[in-house]
């Protein structure tokens, strides 16, 4: 028995990034899809929409220690008619009557209140801050999750196609030899039952190739061409114990209660400047014609003080206050569960990340050996101490380790991608991701500024930024 002789190529490296489908476009790196996706992503759309909002309690808040002006004006027809006893006498006047009011009000002290809203407003918008960071590492990981699922989606279908090749020769020389009758009937329905099973392992993972580009789509906003395996990322914590402190730290859910239970703290004193005074100072001007008799004319200037001192508030202040003092206490108790959480996420990442660093060093090992067995057992069934079910086994064990092999890698990326957003940095700064970064700040700066928009008056509103 002589059996055709058939060596498996082995795949070069750049087989893992190859594409089933036709390529849509150039290639694209993982920061490119980050790129497109921090320009894109509706998550991260609504998420700096809601940090404008939060922006807008900063001016609410300074509006306690402004002036408010207001004018009023009235014109009317009256006619009036008039009798008088003694001397006696009657007749109609018809007047005009007409007012002008000018108002302006100047807050002087209101107990701290204005002040600790302010506090309040300021630590809000922090929080949003960061919970606008904590978004944009839910989009970067979601994005790095897909960009691999696609990496290896492709290189696992380019190496289920390439086997269905193998073996579709295979089979052919298998009958070829069964004509001749150098091969039996069992060989040939080995090589073909081998070919099925190729056959439908390269559907499965064509269609595992399918969900991962609309998972890509979904998060990137457009479908992948052809991808490059990312580089590892930037600033990784080189032991566990650094992992740790880093999301001890920096993990911006944790900044973010942080910050809220800050802000509670100064609704409450906020709430509780409501028991002491307020002092107030009101000028008006106002003018009036025809106001008490026909052709008269009346002009008046006033400014005053006034105090307000509560002396009973139903209980609804210091209700409100106790309420306050609770909200803080309870994200006091969330910001540490998501210490918690974002140091379990570290630990949990980091030993994926070294688990899967250790697998793919032992899968490495086993495509060599399984290169060098293959090659051994067709050499051997050439001269008739192996079985065509030798050869097509150790194929199939080939395959299998070269499969494992892609897998692991996307584990790993995945692993370094969960711990980076884990210690708060996989952000668009730390990855230098080639975008132009989002400027919160500019928003917030023009509103602080704006002390009177007349566009509001006629629904025009704010731009945002």
């Amino acid at each position: 028995m002589s059996p055709l002789r058939f060596r498996l190529a082995v795949l070069p490296a750049a087989a893992a990034l190859a594409l089933a489908a036709p390529a849509l476009a150039a290639a694209d790196t993982l920061l490119e899809a980050m790129a497109k996706a921090y320009v894109a992503n509706p998550q991260l759309e609504a998420e700096r929409a809601r940090l404008r909002a939060a922006d807008e309690g900063v001016p609410q808040a300074l509006s306690g220690w402004r002036p408010t002006v207001t004018a009023r004006g009235s014109a009317g027809y009256g006619s009036y008619y008039t009798k008088r006893r003694r001397p006696p006498s009657s007749g109609t006047e018809t007047r005009k009557p007409a007012s002008v009011r000018l108002e302006a009000t100047q807050p002087l002290y209101d107990g701290n209140r204005s002040a600790a809203r302010l506090q309040a407003a300021k630590h809000r918008v922090s929080a949003q801050r960061a919970r606008l960071v904590a978004v944009e590492q839910t989009v970067f990981l979601a994005t790095g999750l897909a960009f691999m699922d696609v990496v290896r989606d492709q290189a696992v279908v380019e190496l289920t196609v390439n086997n269905v090749s193998v073996l579709r020769r295979r089979l052919q020389a298998a009958e070829d030899q069964f004509e001749v009758g150098e091969v039996t009937r069992t060989d040939v329905a080995q090589a073909e039952a081998r070919l099925a099973r190729a056959i439908a392992e390269r559907v499965s993972a064509e269609g595992r190739l399918e969900t991962s580009r609309a998972s890509y789509q979904r998060v990137v906003g457009e479908l992948p061409g052809r991808l490059e395996a990312p580089p590892p990322l930037a600033s990784l914590p080189g032991t566990k114990e650094e992992a740790v402190e880093a999301a001890s730290q920096e993990n911006p859910e944790l900044a973010a209660a942080t910050f809220e239970e800050r802000a509670a703290l100064e609704d409450a004193e906020a709430v509780r400047s409501e028991l002491l005074p307020r002092v107030n100072l009101t000028g008006t001007v106002s003018h009036a014609s025809d106001a008490t008799g026909r052709g008269t004319r009346n002009n008046d200037v006033t400014v005053a003080a006034t105090v307000s001192v509560p002396l009973y508030e139903a209980g609804s202040v210091t209700s409100r206050r106790r309420a306050s003092i609770e909200t803080a206490s309870r994200f006091r108790a969330v910001r540490e569960d998501r210490r918690r959480t974002a140091v379990e996420q570290a630990v949990r990442a980091w030993e994926n990340l070294a688990a899967a660093r250790a697998r793919l060093e032992s899968l490495t090992t086993e495509v060599r050996a399984s290169e060098i067995a293959l090659d051994g057992l067709q050499q051997e069934a050439e001269v008739g101490t192996r079985t065509l079910l030798d050869v097509l086994d150790a194929e199939q064990d080939l395959l299998d380790a070269r499969v494992n092999v892609v897998r692991t890698k996307q584990a790993e990326a995945v692993a370094s991608y969960q711990l980076a957003a884990a210690i708060g940095r996989l952000t668009v700064e730390v990855q230098k991701v080639p975008v132009p970064v989002y400027d919160f700040r500019a928003n917030y700066d023009r509103v602080r500024a704006l002390r009177w928009n007349p566009g509001a008056i006629f629904g025009g509103g704010g731009k945002s930024e």
